[in-house]
């Protein structure tokens, strides 16, 4: 199968950001033997946007397209597939006659497949979580049916949470020594997914082999792993945080809400899980009735005395709070989460300004808070 995969970004093509996505994909696209035929990258015009689907489908048998999918007014990539296939557009989603949607209420945005006369478009949104969330879960297993091969191929998705890929390959790097199978890594904000990938001849076979392979990885790598396949950090806290009877109230200053945005999208009981709509110290300062922070005062002691307030003027369980601090050296991320038994927190700082830094931030509120109901069940 010839894959073409077209990224839709002024910024990409310019050169103002660094470009992961492509890679990513280029891996992933590998490790199950489909072919790449061509890498492009186009701006946001819809005439442009429209000429490299014509050619790319013209050239291979699907087009992966990677941003442009957004509300504002030019993100072109549902008007530009619509223009290449010759498909009318639609008021509701997917917004394109005869397209399925890609993803759900688990992520942030959605993108859509179309099958045409012309090959195949699949769409994914150009944020990075959600893009390999949704590769992982419904582009890949899309292509691997529409692959034929005389070898079977299968693999199993792991995640993790606490500990570093470097760290995860020491542990891990002696299961893989049959030639048909493999160990693959992919590793964002926090997090790394561990895939393991079988070829053998038949499909029972495969099953038998994955889950060989599966529980020398669970016993090696522990609580570490957090789930498998579709699962997502934010529901196995949350799921832990309801099934335990507790109830949370969080806090974030300077992560544009990135946590909040995330639990957000997960139902739970009402008045299990309380999120303050509050994005800077101040805000928050008003709220805990707390003395103002200065440059001079401990940020580690104010975020444990906030954290504790938080809890007990919303009469729950835990009281959550994430905060960054970006000074000349470098962004630290402080997370401190109130109980009834105490005060804990977890650090990390970063040199410069890392890309993804809210996003490393809701991950290290998310493990910091699920160590905790491990702990405590």
């Amino acid at each position: 199968m010839n894959v073409e995969i077209v990224s839709i970004s002024a910024k990409l093509l310019m050169g103002d950001i660094l470009d992961t996505n492509t890679a990513y994909i280029s891996r992933s696209l590998r490790e199950i033997n489909a072919r790449i035929t061509c890498k492009v990258f186009v701006g946001n015009d819809l005439d442009m946007i429209t000429d490299a689907f014509r050619v790319a489908l013209r050239r291979s048998d699907v087009v992966l397209a990677i941003g442009g999918l957004g509300d504002g007014p030019h993100n072109y990539t549902r008007l530009a597939a619509a223009q290449a296939t010759g498909r009318a557009l639609l008021p509701q989603a997917p917004g394109i006659e005869g397209a399925q949607i890609v993803g759900g209420a688990e992520t942030r945005s959605q993108g859509f497949l179309l099958e045409a006369e012309q090959g195949t478009l699949i769409c994914l949104p150009a944020w990075r979580r959600d893009m390999g969330y949704l590769l992982e879960t419904e582009a890949l297993p899309y292509l691997r049916k529409q692959i034929s091969a005389d070898t079977q191929l299968g693999w199993v998705t792991l995640r993790t949470v606490g500990i570093m890929e470097s760290s995860l390959k020491q542990k891990l790097n002696d299961i893989a020594q049959d030639a048909r199978h493999r160990v693959t890594y992919d590793s964002f904000a926090g997090q790394t997914n561990v895939q393991l990938w079988i070829q053998a001849d038949s499909k029972d076979q495969i099953e038998h082999q994955l889950a060989e392979m599966k529980q020398v990885v669970l016993a090696r790598l522990g609580d570490h792993v957090y789930g498998e396949g579709k699962d997502r950090l934010e529901e196995v806290v949350l799921n832990s945080l309801v099934g335990g009877g507790r109830k949370l109230v969080v806090a974030e200053c300077y992560t544009e809400q990135t946590l909040a945005r995330m639990l957000n999208r997960i139902s739970v009981p009402d008045g299990d899980l309380h999120l303050l709509p509050i994005t800077t110290w101040s805000e928050l300062h008003k709220v805990v009735r707390l003395d103002e922070l200065t440059p001079e005062d401990d940020l580690t002691r104010w975020c444990r005395a906030a954290a504790e307030r938080l809890m007990v003027q919303t009469e729950t369980d835990l009281g959550l709070l994430v905060y960054k601090n970006v000074t000349r050296g470098g962004v630290q991320l402080v997370v401190t989460l109130a109980s009834r038994m105490g005060v804990s927190v977890t650090q990390r700082s970063f040199g410069g300004h890392p890309e993804n830094i809210n996003q490393w931030a809701a991950t290290l509120g998310l493990s910091h808070l699920r160590r905790w109901l491990l702990a405590h069940q």
